[in-house]
């Protein structure tokens, strides 16, 4: 068994994405020296995880195409009970976040263009009705930039981040939850980042730069929220060249995370199922290496404090890269999951704790 552990009282939740009765959000945990996984619930293509800042509710998106849910969970152990499944009004979402105070659940509709917002009750569940912000905006890939598609969201403070792969923008939102439905997200900023990046999903580092992955541009990025597009960093997310190996010709990367001492980010090239280190102390990210991730489709990674996670949705894996000074070594397998595509650490202490 590879050298990954939880900590005590802590459990990996695992979206399994697909259509089928195996598929959903799965909780995984180490008993009698082996990997064992629950599915908590059952759902159709469900993409992403979010959890409730102080209690343990669990939100994740779900759907493909032009349909769209979102879903609220009290998890406890191997149970979740539903507080809520409702329709995102729009199409594909793949993203979502809850505002610091609880109050708000924040979710990107992708291919309809517009980010969600529904209120919360006392309890994490789903209070009224989901009311949309039309985003509008392009860029120069016609047919994956032809308007604005929003793809992730997360808060630097109190202030609402969105990642707008279709116009090559960072959007910035303040919160006024004094306003009604999406009256409540006032814009602040627009960033440009370099054109065709095609930005999907980004991190904060040490010193308040973000660090982007692009899926169309196949690129880093890495700059300042304010300034100028020409004023990014901009490297190659790899140093494979010709066609990709997974699904597309084309690279499209996806998930990046930050190491716990902001030193590194990793990168997950898709189509080459390759996890890319880059140093990003310096003004221009130095790639530092490229491993076989050992997946196909490499969705989405998960960064601790001695192990980078790898879901691989194509190959229905999970898989760990050991650390050694927050450089990556050979990925081992942790065990199979049916349609790995989104990770994440589940703290069972954390209920009123402050640790969600």
């Amino acid at each position: 068994m590879p050298d990954f552990h939880l900590a005590p009282q802590t459990a990996l939740l695992v979206a399994a994405r697909g259509t089928g009765p195996e598929h959903g959000l799965m909780r995984w945990a180490v008993r009698d020296g082996r990997w064992t996984g629950t599915l908590l619930a059952r759902v159709n293509q469900l993409s992403s995880l979010a959890r409730h800042p102080f209690l343990p509710v669990l939100y994740g998106t779900s759907r493909m195409g032009m349909e769209g849910d979102i879903h609220a969970w009290r998890v406890d152990g191997d149970s979740a009970t539903p507080l809520g499944e409702t329709s995102s009004a729009g199409g594909e979402p793949c993203h979502l976040v809850v505002d610091p105070s609880g109050r708000v659940l924040l979710f990107a509709n992708y291919n309809t263009c517009t980010i969600g917002v529904q209120r919360l009750d006392a309890t994490g569940g789903f209070d009224g009705p989901v009311d949309l912000l039309r985003l509008k905006g392009s860029g120069p890939e016609a047919d994956r930039q032809e308007d604005a598609h929003p793809h992730q969201l997360f808060f630097i403070g109190d202030t609402l981040v969105a990642i707008d792969l279709g116009a090559d923008l960072v959007r910035e939102y303040a919160i006024d939850l004094t306003r009604p439905g999406a009256e409540a997200l006032v814009e602040t900023r627009r960033t440009r980042v370099p054109a065709g990046c095609g930005p999907r999903h980004g991190v904060v580092l040490e010193d308040g730069r973000l660090a982007i992955s692009g899926e169309l541009g196949s690129n880093l990025v890495v700059g300042r929220r304010g300034d100028p597009a020409e004023a990014w960093a901009d490297v190659r997310s790899t140093v494979r060249n010709g066609p990709a190996k997974t699904r597309h010709l084309r690279n499209y990367p996806g998930d990046i995370q930050r190491s716990p001492d902001g030193r590194y980010v990793y990168f997950a090239n898709r189509g080459y199922d390759t996890m890319t280190t880059f140093d990003v102390t310096p003004a221009l990210p130095v790639l530092v290496s490229e491993l076989d991730t050992g997946t196909a489709w490499p969705q989405h990674l998960l960064a601790t404090a001695d192990h980078v996670l790898v879901a691989g949705w194509d190959s229905s894996a999970v898989r760990a890269f050991p650390l050694r000074g927050g450089q990556p070594a050979e990925a081992t397998t942790l065990f199979d999951c049916p349609g790995a595509g989104w990770l994440m650490l589940w703290d069972e202490r954390g209920a009123g704790t402050g640790r969600y």
